[in-house]
Order: C-alpha cells, then structure tokens, then sequence
C-alpha cells in the first residue's frame, strides 16, 4: 500500500512538473489542491502506522507527513485570514517611502540601495537594502537585506526580491526602487522537523542493507589502470582549472555539473576495486557519456555566481545530488549496487538542503518548480523501490533501478535544458 501511495507520488509530481512552475503555482492555490494535499499528508501519517515496524519507513512517512501537513496548516490559515499572506514592499530612498507588513507591526523606509557588479562583465553581483524599521516592541532599528541574507522580525521573514531601475525626470540620474518580499509561515517548525525526520529515515534505509561477504580486491592490469588513472587525474584538472576559471566551485550549471561527475566516477571505481567489484566497463561508459557533451555540445563560457547562487547551500546541495546521481545510475548498470542506499540519502540531502536554502533565499522551501517536481518524483520512485526490495526478484529490483536512473536522466536533460519548463532553475 505504501507503496503504491509513493508511485502515485511521483505520478502527482511529474504531473505538476509538465504545468511549468506559474501552472503548477496556480493549481496549488486552488482550495480542492490544498484540501488534497492535506489528505496526503493524512494518508502518509496512516502508512506510518502501517509501516510501524519498518523504522526506515516509519521515519519517511512521519517526515513526508509533517511536511504536507506544515504546508497545508499555512495555505489553511491564510486562507482563512488568521495569518497575513504574502507581501511586497517598494521603496525609494529618495523619494523617502515608507511601507509596512500587512499586520502593521513593521514600517519599513528605505536608506539606501547599492548594486556590487562584477568589474569584468557589469553583471550584477548582489544588491543590498539598508533600511530603517520601526516596530511598537522595539522602536527604531538599521538593518541590511541582501540575496540569502533575509532580515527575520517579528515572525516576519523579509527578503531581498528584486529591484527597478528608472531614470530621475529631474535629474537624469538613475532612481533605484527595492522590492522587499515579506513572508509568515506558520508551517515552517513543522517542515523542518519533517526534514529531519526524512533524513534520517534515508539514513536507516542507507545503512540496513546486510554486508556481503568480504572479497578479495579486484586487480586491473597495469596499463588499463594506468590509462584509467590518467583519465581520472585529467578529469579533476579540468575541474580545478573551471574552479580558478570562474572563481566559484563548479556546479553553476550542466556544463559544470557534468564535469563534476567525470571527476567522482573513476574515484569510484578504485573504491569498488578495494571493495572486491569490478566496474571499470560500467565506469568508463558512464564517463563517455558526461564528458562527450563537456568537451563537444555544451556551452563552456565562463559565467558569474548570479546573487541566488553565492550562498553556503551552494555546494552540499549540488554536491549531495551530483554524487547521489552517479550512485544510483551506476547501481542500474549492475555496478556498486550495495551502495543504491547511500545513494538514495544523497538525494534526500540535496532535497531537503535545497528546500532550506529555497527559504533562505526566496522566502518559501517550496515553489513547485518543475526540477524541484521532478526530482522529487526520482525520489519517491527510490523511496517506493525501498519499501518493497525484500519482496523482489533480482529482475524486478534491477528493473526498477533502471527506472530510477531513466528519471534521472531525464531530470538533467529534457527537464533541465529544454526550454519547456521554465522556472526557478531555468539558469542551470
């Protein structure tokens, strides 16, 4: 039943990815969408008394439970007026504006406004909002918003958004107007306990599987590992030369993403030697199949951070996904199968990393963006393969893995780089 409950999971979340984020979006904020989501976090709740003895499952249904349920309390309550909604301030400095929070705890007047552009390209570096806040419960205090540095205030999160650039008609001089969203969420304690709660369900899932019988390290003929070594040494030079390049780790976007996984597979597979298997064929298959379009297809021009990207989340959650991926595609080609578990808990890392950074920089841990559907339908797809591997057959365990990297694949292509989902992500 769990189960089938995931797949039905995953079925719902491809379904919202094809809408596009604004689709996706708009259906949310529908009351039939909302009531269903609270439904399914029901549902969750009942498969966590179900799977009571499975404290793997236990765990993920506990967590995906109070993560829906985080969601819906706050869409419910704002609905019904209990709660502000969302909000936008804009502001001047020189025109001397002052707005407020909708509660009018809060009255915000903009100081002033600076751009930081990169000097070799103009590009926009980060933009910065000084202002004064006034507040019955503490008077008056100077504060600095930034991208990923939200200002938190009397239950109010309030971020850095955007701004607009106009042309003083008395001056000629540029007029800058910030764009400060202000944002309740009254759900959030109960998404971050569900956050936990499914890391470490990931985490028992990871370390559960029985240990095989120790093996005797698997031995390559020296000049295959010599030539394999090279290619392993070219691999990471490639990845610190993009490093000094951009001035930034290597995960910007697919070109860099890609890179990063040529460097960690033959890693991998000198561990897999040690550890008495032999993947080298798998390995180096994989490996054609990342660096061919690095070296030949994709655009390789060096780009700045954009402002959302300069954050600590930047790395692990990228990270966490990149080498979570390279665990789980190579588990469906027959290579490092006892390590789908920790593979599966890299993902669920880099979701629930993803989803925290999302809060920090953009005021909500969801957005509906189609790679965020999309890889969340990967990861009921694993989620749903662990409830369920006891009872396979090697066919059907196999099969469904080859499954799992299928939504793989397709989330870093036909999700990631065609133009019909447009989103949050749309940069990478």
């Amino acid at each position: 039943m769990a189960a089938w409950g995931l797949a039905l999971g995953a079925a719902a979340s491809v379904g919202l990815a094809l809408r596009g984020a604004d689709g996706a979006l708009d259906f949310m904020r529908w009351r039939a969408a909302i009531a269903f989501v609270g439904a399914t976090a029901a549902v969750s709740l009942a498969a966590a008394v179900i799977c009571r003895r499975n404290r793997p499952a236990l765990l993920l249904h506990l967590g995906f439970a109070l993560t829906l349920g985080g969601w819906t309390a706050n869409e419910v309550l704002q609905d019904l007026g209990v709660i502000p909604g969302e909000a936008q301030l804009r502001l001047c400095a020189e025109m001397g504006i002052t707005e407020s929070t909708p509660d009018n705890r809060l009255a915000f007047t903009l100081e002033s406004f600076e751009i930081d552009r990169w000097p070799d390209t103009g590009t926009v570096r980060q933009y910065t909002s000084r202002v004064r806040v006034a507040g019955e419960d503490f008077g008056i205090s100077h504060e600095t918003i930034s991208v990923n540095h939200p200002l938190v205030k009397n239950g109010w999160w309030i971020y850095q958004s955007s701004y607009q650039e106009m042309t003083n008609p008395h001056t000629g001089r540029p007029l800058y107007f910030t764009i400060l969203s202000c944002v309740r969420d009254a759900g959030l304690p109960f998404a971050l306990c569900g956050g936990l709660l499914l890391l470490a369900g990931s985490l028992l899932f990871a370390f559960r599987r029985k240990r095989s019988a120790a093996a005797a390290p698997v031995r390559y003929p020296p000049l295959l590992t010599a030539a394999y070594a090279f290619s392993f040494a070219g691999a990471c030079a490639m990845l610190v030369h993009r490093a000094v390049a951009t001035g930034h780790a290597p995960m910007q976007n697919m070109y860099e993403f890609l890179m990063c996984m040529a460097a960690f597979i033959p890693a991998l597979t000198f561990i897999s030697a040690r550890n008495g298997e032999r993947t080298m064929l798998q390995d180096a298959f994989l490996q054609v199949l990342v660096i061919v379009p690095v070296a030949f297809f994709m655009d390789g021009r060096v780009k700045h951070l954009m402002p959302a990207l300069q954050s600590p989340f930047f790395v692990p959650h990228v990270g966490a996904y990149v080498l979570g991926y390279i665990l789980l595609v190579r588990a469906a080609l027959g290579a490092g199968r006892q390590l789908v578990g920790a593979g599966f808990l890299l993902m669920t890392v880099g979701l629930v990393l993803g989803s925290a950074w999302g809060k920090v920089c953009w005021g909500n841990w969801w957005m509906f963006d189609p790679k965020e559907m999309w890889s969340l339908a990967t990861w009921f797809v694993y989620a749903a393969y662990f409830h369920v591997e006891a009872r396979l057959s090697p066919a059907a365990r196999r099969a469904f893995l080859i499954a799992g990297a299928v939504m793989i694949v397709l989330t870093l292509t036909w999700v990631n780089l065609s133009k019909l989902f447009p989103g949050m992500h749309s940069y990478a």
